[in-house]
């Protein structure tokens, strides 16, 4: 076997082992998000005992995915000479940890909304949900892409052209919630913890997407 065949294996297997963690850590994601939804619900009942349930769960999923970063940084630091696209999977590596920041932020928000007796208007909670719902399905696509990513291009461009059009739709679904929270004055300081919510959401789509663009460059590279 020649040296440059066999440090080309040693490249692919690197990157799928790079991607295997990455993508627990997104599946994990997908778990904090439906917390983050049964929370949402959970304050349209005013059940904060409930709650309080939902916010442990993501408290628990983030210190797994601590760990798993540090598994990620531990095994990037011995093979980062080997790789061709060192500056993607960092890339990719710190939107996916920002990711997992917002949703915890998210997750403390709804806590502190119900240890107060604000009346969340089901409207805007209903608008709060929708982006939650449009945030699991590109979770989905961006896993999607990952498994495509280093043995079908045309497969992973699918994913990515997907998630490029539901972060559009993310954009409106925000401008939609946060003209639904300034247009209900009556909300007082409470509007100010909707919009930190509705904004956070918004910038989980950001970072999937940004990360995606990196992820496709890993993508081509792999052809």
């Amino acid at each position: 076997m020649s040296i440059e065949l066999a440090s080309g294996r040693a490249t692919a297997s690197a990157d799928e082992k790079l991607i295997d963690n990455l993508r627990s850590e997104l599946l994990i994601a997908k778990e904090m998000l439906k917390s983050i939804a049964n929370s949402l619900t959970a304050l349209g009942g005013q059940e904060g005992s409930l709650l309080k349930k939902y916010v442990e769960e993501v408290t628990v999923s983030k210190k797994r995915v601590e760990l798993m970063q540090r598994d990620f940084l531990t095994y990037f630091s011995k093979i980062a000479p080997s790789l061709y696209n060192k500056e993607e999977w960092i890339g990719m590596f710190s939107k996916i940890s920002g990711i997992i920041d917002k949703i915890s932020g998210v997750a403390y928000r709804t806590e502190y909304l119900s240890m107060k007796s604000w009346n969340i208007p089901a409207d805007i909670r209903g608008k709060l949900m929708e982006m939650v719902e449009l945030l699991t399905s590109m979770l989905d696509d961006y896993i999607a892409m990952m498994n495509y990513a280093l043995v079908n291009t045309s497969k992973a461009l699918e994913s990515r052209s997907r998630i490029a059009a539901a972060e559009a739709e993310m954009d409106s679904k925000y401008r939609v919630a946060t003209f639904a929270v300034l247009e209900a004055p009556s909300l007082g300081l409470l509007a100010l913890l909707l919009h930190d919510i509705a904004e956070m959401l918004e910038d989980v789509a950001d970072l999937l997407n940004s990360a995606s663009d990196d992820l496709y460059l890993i993508t081509l590279s792999a052809r």
